[in-house]
This record gives C-alpha cells, structure tokens and sequence, in this order.
C-alpha cells in the first residue's frame, strides 16, 4: 500500500495528494526550495532529474528535465521528459503556489499536454510534516490524461525519494 494519499476532487478536476514525513518541516521546505536537494529526489524510480534553471521567488520559474535511466523502462530510456513550473504566491516554509507545464528544452509548451495549477502546504506536528498538495487543471479530461499517463504512481515514488533523502 502507498503511503501517499490522492483523492479527486467533487470538481472531478483536482487532484488532491497528501503524505506524512517523519522530518521536521523546516527539512521538507528546504527540499523543495533547494536545488541541489530537489534534484536528488524529484522524478519516479529510474529517473534522474536534471535542473536547467531554478529562481525560487514569486515569479520565478523552475525548468527541469527527467532522464529515463532504467534500461527495464522500455522505450523511456534514454528519454527526457521536460517540465517548467513557475512560481506563484510564496509563504516561506508554509505553503507555496506553482503553475507546472510540459515543455521541451527550451521551455516551449508541449502541445495537446495539460497545464496544472498547484497549491503545496507544510503543517508540522510533533516533529512530522504533513504535504498536502491540491492541484486543479482546467477540466475533468485534462486530469484524466495525466492519470492515465502513470501520475499516481509516478509522484508517489518521487514522494517516496523524497522520504529516502529526508531520513538522511
């Protein structure tokens, strides 16, 4: 069983995903907000993440790619995925805003791929932090495209990286 919980919304086009990590909160922000961590964890197993640009600020922009390391994946190998996300409303090590794309590598929109708008928030309690993680596209179809390509079980592993960085 995945220790990461989604739930569509009643809107049929939110994706709602929470996880608990035994880690303070201070350490899930910083993983988030840090490049040189985030790169160590973001992306399913067999992938690696590559950072082209990262300015976390309010209208910032993050621009990534995932390298299919996995020679069991099949036809992903070798491939790379891009994606950019651009930074919206920041509450440090409370809660930030993002609105994420699929791209190529030059950060141009990847055609007939769905935009998501994601709110992350951090609540601490006894020293495990809750990520809750609500994102909305702009239709139940575009949610459904992203399930279909593999989304829960892709964030949960990379949730589960994320867990394997926090407990070192």
């Amino acid at each position: 069983m995945s220790k990461t919980q989604f739930t569509v919304g009643d809107d049929k086009k939110t994706l709602i995903v929470e996880r608990t990590f035994e880690a303070p909160k201070d350490k899930v922000w910083e993983a988030h907000s840090n490049p040189d961590i985030l790169r160590k964890w973001w992306g399913p197993k067999g992938w690696e993440t590559q950072i082209k640009h990262m300015d976390f600020r309010e209208g910032g922009y993050w621009h990534y790619g995932m390298k299919c390391m996995d020679k069991a994946q099949g036809e992903w190998f070798g491939k790379v995925s891009w994606g950019k996300a651009t930074y919206g409303k920041i509450s440090p090590k409370d809660s930030l805003e993002f609105t994420d794309i699929f791209c190529d590598e030059a950060g141009v929109p990847t055609p007939n791929m769905p935009t998501s708008h994601s709110v992350m928030t951090l609540v601490e309690r006894g020293g495990r932090t809750t990520l809750l993680v609500k994102t909305t596209y702009v239709s139940p179809e575009a949610l459904d495209q992203v399930l279909k390509m593999g989304m829960e079980e892709g964030y949960s592993q990379t949730l589960d990286n994320l867990e394997a960085v926090l407990s070192k």
